[in-house]
């Protein structure tokens, strides 16, 4: 009988909760009256703790249940495990989940997790913080900081704030080597993708392979804000990189360098950084439970 744990944050997404328990102890007990493992997080780094703790107990699967952070929380502590990292979606983005095509209904993603077909996949670091999604600066690393410290969630929250921003926004000049190829951009933002979306289907990087050990460096010239009406439906049509504003280069290993220490997004985490930002690709580093083909 594999050994699955579940972690899961109780204030992440719009989602109540108290469903994906139930279902979850309902499904995963067994005949003698036994619980699964269930952890409740109570506090920000607790999941990738406990994540920690039960791949070093050698569990099979721990599954996340919650949003982006949560997810990237949990499979950090999985990291170069053999433990994989199960996902039952309950945030406002869920990058990694669509990405993957775990479903978004509750019963369905819990089916998936039952089947237990897993393959492994790559992740990423930007100055040593891991992603396995995308990570980024300039606009959409701003946004993400407004996003996150309003507290309300949801895809119309994150417009509003980004169509008031965008206004006033001013592009910077970024130096960008690319596996020994230097650069020099002046760009509205920079997304590096290890999956094709940011979350909520919009593809940032349609072509992105999550298993290829490559990174797509997306670069949106200054022009970008301009060109907003058009760009955003390709977003949502996995077009973006056709459009006259969109550069997308392929590396290993890069390196960017901008006039200041600013804000970064991994995630739909942000924080600080500085001047200088080393990014690279973990190459199959982390073990995911996907649906059966």
């Amino acid at each position: 009988m594999p050994r699955i744990a579940f972690i899961m944050n109780p204030i992440s997404g719009t989602k109540n909760k108290d469903a994906a328990r139930n279902h979850i102890l309902q499904t995963f007990g067994d005949a003698a009256g036994d619980e699964p493992t269930v952890h409740v997080t109570t506090h920000a780094g607790d999941g990738y703790a406990q994540a920690l703790r039960f791949a070093q107990q050698q569990y099979d699967t721990v599954v996340a249940v919650g949003g982006d952070g949560t997810v990237n929380e949990v499979a950090r502590g999985l990291l170069h495990s053999r433990t994989a990292l199960g996902i039952i979606p309950m945030g406002s983005g869920n990058g990694l989940a669509r990405h993957l095509h775990v479903p978004l209904r509750l019963e369905k993603a819990v089916d998936v997790i039952r089947a237990g077909c897993s393959r492994r996949i790559d992740a990423a670091e930007i100055n040593g913080r891991v992603f396995f999604c995308t990570s980024g600066v300039g606009f959409d690393a701003l946004i993400g900081n407004l996003f996150n410290s309003k507290g309300k969630r949801g895809m119309y929250n994150y417009v509003k704030l980004a169509t008031k921003a965008a206004v006033q926004y001013t592009s910077h000049k970024y130096r960008i080597e690319i596996d020994g190829q230097t650069l020099y951009r002046k760009a509205f933002l920079i997304t590096f993708a290890n999956a094709s979306q940011w979350g909520n289907n919009a593809y940032i990087a349609p072509h992105a392979d999550i298993s290829d050990g490559w990174l797509d460096v997306v670069i949106l010239n200054r022009y970008a804000v301009v060109a907003a009406p058009v760009l955003l439906p390709r977003l949502f049509a996995r077009s973006i990189h056709k459009a006259w504003t969109t550069e997308i280069l392929r590396g290993k290993r890069i390196k960017i360098i901008r006039a200041k220490d600013d804000y970064v997004h991994f995630d739909g985490e942000s924080a600080v950084m500085g001047k200088v930002l080393d990014v690279q690709i973990l190459p199959l580093a982390l073990n995911v439970i996907i649906p059966p083909e």
